[in-house]
């Protein structure tokens, strides 16, 4: 396999494959492409045999001589090869793939059998990984009708749910059910402000009429939910009073379209999808989706496991015809930064970005010295959108006291 390894090395070729089978390849070779792989993920440009080499080393100091010698084997090889073409690379590690795929659902479905696991959620997301990743000898493809009033009347349907941040909505107009939206931003920015603001204040989602489904594993779902109360009444937190709750004519928490708690620490991926077919939300926040644990992948290198993480929650969209609001978060390289980009995201940077319908990145002002509060102005870099294909940033304010984004 040194052949594909080798194409691998071609960052463009490395970028357009869904997926690396690493478990099909052998110990030796699995470790070089998994640190091949870490290389992808830090830089963006090719990587060299001669680089590859000295990374890969870096990355392993620990290696006995004759290991060290059996890999420096294997990596001098790499030099005296020709790379496979793209196409061929593509066609064989689909082929690894489904072989590796079929020997892991043979040792699910005999364990269920043995009795040593009375579960098949591993089973399912085995098969899950199957029906995405592989292509049957039938085309399973269906045609789109091309009859123009059945094409323009799906123009109705797009962008259900608005931003209610009306500089946003100018240029977003809003999701749409299956559209898979990332926010990242850096600790303490306003993450969960933005899904409180977006969701309850005046003309948010629950006004609009989604059913709104917030799923928390970082702060405390009390806490999340009397952000909610202030960006929906827009007080602070010691104004609110439970007369004045009942006596507002809007109330979001009463119409049945709010819900937010807790994802149990062994729920995972899983348990997200479990929710979703129980429920049935319009809307679903998953704050934070870097958290959320994707079983045996949670083994895996941080980027491969994030990677993995982003494509089956784009997967959740599609399939159950919602959409997901996943955060994310940003590398130390934002901090106190308004200029955002992708490389700037924490972990997969590639598979982070390839999922993502589109991708909204909160920049914040550095404090200044000898300032006595922060600067609540934010900036959302548009940093990827294929709803309306804008990108630049937009300019806004925070208010932490009452939880909501203003132009």
């Amino acid at each position: 396999m040194i052949q594909v390894i080798r194409a691998l090395c071609d960052k463009q070729v490395y970028t357009r494959l869904s997926r690396i089978p690493l478990d099909a390849f052998e110990k030796e070779p699995r470790a070089i492409v998994r640190a091949l792989g870490e290389a992808h993920e830090k830089f963006d440009h090719d990587i060299s045999p001669a680089d590859l080499k000295v990374w890969f080393h870096s990355k392993n100091p620990g290696l006995t001589k004759s290991q060290r010698d059996a890999y420096d084997l294997l990596l001098a090889k790499l030099r005296d090869v020709e790379p496979m073409s793209p196409e061929m690379v593509e066609d064989v590690l689909r082929d690894m793939t489904r072989v590796e795929l079929g020997r892991q659902i043979g040792e699910s479905g005999f364990a269920l059998m043995e009795g040593h696991t009375t579960s098949i959620d591993t089973l399912r997301a085995l098969l899950d990984m199957y029906d995405a990743g592989m292509a049957g000898e039938t085309s399973p493809m269906v045609a789109e009708d091309l009859d123009p009033e059945a094409l323009l009347s799906t123009l109705n349907h797009e962008e259900r749910w608005a931003f209610n941040l009306s500089s946003l909505k100018e240029r977003v107009p809003g999701l749409s059910p299956g559209h898979f939206c990332v926010i990242g931003s850096r600790p303490e920015t306003g993450k969960t402000t933005s899904h409180a603001s977006f969701a309850v204040a005046p003309g948010g989602w629950v006004e609009q009429g989604a059913r709104v489904h917030v799923l928390c594993n970082e702060e405390k779902t009390s806490r999340v939910a009397l952000r909610y109360y202030t960006s929906a009444y827009g007080v602070p937190q010691e104004q609110l009073d439970v007369d004045m709750i009942k006596a507002s004519d809007f109330n979001p928490f009463d119409l049945g379209r709010l819900w937010i708690g807790r994802i149990p620490d062994d729920a995972g991926l899983e348990g997200v999808e479990a929710h979703i077919k129980q429920h049935r939300p319009d809307i679903l926040v998953i704050d934070m989706l870097d958290k959320v644990s994707v079983g045996k992948s949670d083994a895996l290198p941080l980027h491969e496991k994030l990677r993995e993480l982003y494509r089956r929650t784009r997967d959740l969209a599609t399939r159950h015809d919602i959409v997901v609001v996943g955060y994310s978060q940003l590398s130390a390289d934002a901090e106190g930064r308004t200029n955002l980009n992708l490389a700037m995201l924490e972990g997969s940077k590639t598979g982070k970005a390839a999922e993502a319908d589109i991708m909204i990145l909160i920049g914040r002002y550095g404090l200044i010295e000898g300032a006595q509060e922060n600067d609540p102005r934010r900036v959302l870099n548009v940093a990827k959108n294929k709803i309306s294909g804008w990108h630049g940033q937009i300019h806004c304010v925070i208010d932490g006291r009452i939880g909501r984004y203003d132009d």
